[in-house]
């Protein structure tokens, strides 16, 4: 059996490739976009500094996914559980404004819970199958689909809502 190992260029080649997915599943589990960038770079440094565990260069973005998405639950872990001003000062609106008048897809999911989140941004954004996705979240390939279930009829009340 022989040893791969990417070398540098070749490894920040695939990381600019991949970089919106980097941000998209991130921010699917982070809500502060600094947040979101510091477990993206970490992910990043960390998928680096073990690129030679990486046996299969054709799955190099469900590798480097389910190192940010591990990077991403590490840093959930360490917050507190308090909500700043920032956070929300976006869903406050102004007396009879309706917030469902301009709420576009990527707003409804982000406003779904974070485990149909992570889900719909792996499967439909990220075009991660099934098998892919609970690899990437460590899940059962039923799990990932009641998931996706659950997010599709919450999706489509936000956003039929009147």
């Amino acid at each position: 059996m022989s040893t791969f190992t990417l070398d540098p260029q070749t490894f920040t080649a695939l990381v600019m490739e991949h970089q919106a997915a980097l941000y998209r599943t991130a921010r699917s589990l982070l809500s502060n976009p600094q947040d979101v960038e510091d477990a993206a770079q970490q992910a990043i440094c960390a998928a680096f500094a073990h690129r030679e565990q990486l046996r299969e260069p054709e799955k190099f973005k469900a590798w480097l996914l389910r190192i940010l998405v591990n990077t991403c639950y590490e840093q959930l872990r360490r917050q507190r559980r308090t909500v700043e001003l920032s956070a929300v000062e976006d869903t406050l609106t102004a007396p009879g404004q309706d917030p469902t008048e301009s709420i576009s897809l990527w707003q409804a999911v982000l406003a779904l819970p974070e485990p149909m989140r992570c889900v719909v941004t792996l499967f439909y954004y990220e075009d991660c199958t099934i098998a892919q996705t609970a690899q990437i979240l460590n899940l059962s390939q039923g799990a990932v689909k009641t998931r996706l279930s659950r997010a599709r009829d919450q999706l489509r009340k936000l956003l039929t809502e009147d």
